[in-house]
């Protein structure tokens, strides 16, 4: 029997589906798929840093974030995973750390190294605050910051992009990502961010001429 080209599609996608592996692993398991998770939550979604392929995934993210950064939270998993975004922010500190290291010295390196997770805690609270009606709780709130927030570590460190990408992560990117995931107004998320924006950069100003 001679089947049709999408006939034959149809059929290829099935038999490789039926040669998949059962969902039994360390991490995906039975339990966590009835949950709705997949293995690409696991290990990182659609758009998000995969742990097993770090290097590369890692300047697709942030092509994402700088290009398309819309479709990148539109993609972005509403579930309360944790593990893909905070390992992106413990790996966006090691690129970040070498370039503290050449713009400032050893200190300023290891603390880019060991703040990034924790800080991230914190400023997600802040910005939930400003989302507290939104669709979702403080964990989806996180996860858009963790990755603004691991795209800016690495300009952090270069005098005349620091400004640059603190302004691009910090507006457009988390404004973006707080509207779409926790779907809010975009002019409230955007006028939300910006006053954050606006309170971190006076307070900074204030500590650098102090």
């Amino acid at each position: 029997m001679i089947l049709s080209l999408e006939e034959g599609f149809i059929a290829g996608a099935e038999y490789y589906a039926r040669t998949l592996p059962s969902p039994i692993g360390p991490l995906y398991t039975q339990p966590v798929a009835k949950r709705g998770y997949t293995r690409d939550t696991i290990r990182g979604g659609a758009s998000e840093w995969d742990v097993s392929r770090p290097f590369s995934s890692y300047v697709r993210t942030l092509a994402m974030l700088l290009v398309h950064p819309v479709r990148f939270f539109e993609l972005l998993p509403r579930l309360p995973d944790m593990r893909a975004p905070a390992l992106f922010l413990i790996f966006s500190g090691l690129p970040a750390a070498i370039l503290w290291l050449l713009f400032w010295g050893l200190y300023p390196a290891l603390v880019a190294v060991v703040l990034p997770l924790p800080l991230s805690f914190l400023l997600a609270g802040l910005y939930h605050l400003g989302v507290l009606g939104g669709r979702h709780g403080y964990v989806a709130t996180w996860r858009v910051l963790a990755y603004p927030l691991g795209f800016y570590l690495p300009f952090a460190a270069v005098p005349v992009l620091g400004p640059l990408g603190a302004a691009y992560s910090g507006l457009v990117l988390m404004g973006l990502g707080l509207a779409d995931v926790q779907e809010i107004g975009r002019l409230w998320a955007g006028l939300y961010c910006a006053a954050v924006v606006v309170v971190f950069g006076a307070a900074y100003y204030l500590l650098s001429v102090a």
